[in-house]
């Protein structure tokens, strides 16, 4: 009778063998299995008899092993083969499997607390960006809040100015409308004045001896329209400057609050270039020479036999280009001051112009390209050996 222990192998042992029932089939041996799996054939042949209980780390290598040769198991066949494994690990009686199955199973257990862990991990590390994305959004929902009440400040505080101007605008109305009524007031008695003048003027005088007061009423009867006629333009004038103070009020505030800003005060244009020809041509002819000599210096450096090395040529050209170019660019500029380049300040035909142009436009690449050339040209000991010598190119 077999013992619990040699069953639960038994049916390992029958599982797997089942297992690789297709590879064989297919025209696999053990020996290809057992050559895979690093192991004896006869301790593969132990493993599926049921002699010996096959680990874990088999199981999982038998399984790669099939999968590489495109029989795989599926998950429900791992999964019975795993349970059986451990049953056949824990049903043996030999402590060294035990301890066995105890190690795989505590790896086991080590590897699902890593993955857990790792889990924990990449989820914590995705809330912690959630957290970080949410903060910006309230960060950026306080600020247009914060701008929104600013706005709201702003909105409350023009319309206390506009309530204050409506009042002021009310309390003028209310004025002017007081002074339009002493004025129609003032109509009215004018036009009963003009009325009664018009009645004397109709009337006819009853005895000649009347002319000499007759003259002076006329003549007071006519002092009296001119005044009514005065009084009556300057009622006109206050009515038409009551109609239009209110909105010569408003149109002055609207102008007032749509008005661009101010700009700065201009400052005072600069005074002309101070012409100095003797220093600048001295300028010029400096500038020329120190583009000749760089330019002679490296032609040396080039005819050097045995010459420098190409990185220390390469250094030499660019500082060569370097310094001419800001000295080429100095008396440009000096040419420009006294008319050149081709903005001629004394008339066409000015000889400065023509020199300053030359010198401007012409001079510089015409000098470096002479000061390279020429030495080509003399041979080996024309001038420029004693400059590269002394910046290191021979």
């Amino acid at each position: 009778m077999e013992s619990p222990g040699q069953s639960a192998a038994g049916a390992y042992a029958a599982a797997l063998r089942e297992a690789l029932t297709a590879f064989t089939t297919a025209g696999g041996t053990q020996k290809d299995i057992a050559r895979a799996l690093n192991v004896a054939p006869a301790t593969l042949s132990r493993y599926l008899s049921g002699e010996r209980v096959a680990p874990r780390d088999v199981l999982r290598a038998l399984r790669g092993f099939l999968d590489r040769r495109g029989i795989p198991w599926t998950p429900e066949v791992y999964e019975n083969l795993d349970a059986l494994c451990g049953q056949a690990h824990a049903a043996s009686g030999s402590p060294a499997v035990q301890l066995a199955q105890l190690r795989e199973e505590l790896a086991r257990l080590r590897g699902e607390q890593e993955q857990a862990q790792q889990v924990a991990e990449e989820r914590l590390t995705g809330l912690e960006k959630q957290a970080g994305r949410l903060a910006e959004q309230l960060g950026e929902a306080l600020a247009r809040a914060r701008t929104a009440e600013a706005r709201v400040a702003e909105q409350d505080e023009s319309l206390r100015h506009a309530q204050d101007y409506v009042h002021q605008v009310e309390a003028e109305l209310a004025e002017q409308r007081e002074q339009a009524r002493q004025l129609q007031q003032e109509v009215g008695v004018l036009r009963e004045q003009n009325r009664r003048l018009v009645e004397e003027q109709h009337r006819v005088p009853e005895a000649s001896t009347q002319d000499t007061s007759f003259e002076a009423t006329l003549a007071a009867r006519h002092d009296r329209q001119e005044r009514i006629a005065q009084e009556e333009a300057r009622i006109a004038r206050e009515r038409s400057r009551a109609g239009g103070f209110s909105r010569n009020l408003k149109e002055s505030y609207d102008r007032n609050r749509t008005a661009p800003p101010r700009s700065a005060p201009r400052r005072p244009a600069a005074s002309g270039p101070r012409y100095t020809p003797v220093r600048d041509t001295l300028a010029i002819l400096a500038l020329t020479a120190v583009i000749f000599v760089f330019g002679t210096g490296f032609a040396a450096g080039l005819q050097a036999s045995p010459g420098p090395s190409i990185w220390k040529l390469v250094l030499a050209a660019v500082i060569v280009l370097l310094v001419s170019g800001g000295c080429w660019v100095r008396i440009m500029l000096l040419a420009d001051k006294y008319g050149g380049l081709f903005a001629d300040k004394y008339g066409a035909s000015s000889r400065a112009s023509v020199v300053a142009d030359g010198f401007g436009v012409v001079g510089g690449p015409t000098v470096l390209a002479s000061s390279i050339i020429i030495p080509f040209i003399l041979g080996t000991e024309s001038g420029g050996r004693w400059f590269a010598d002394i910046v290191g190119l021979l």
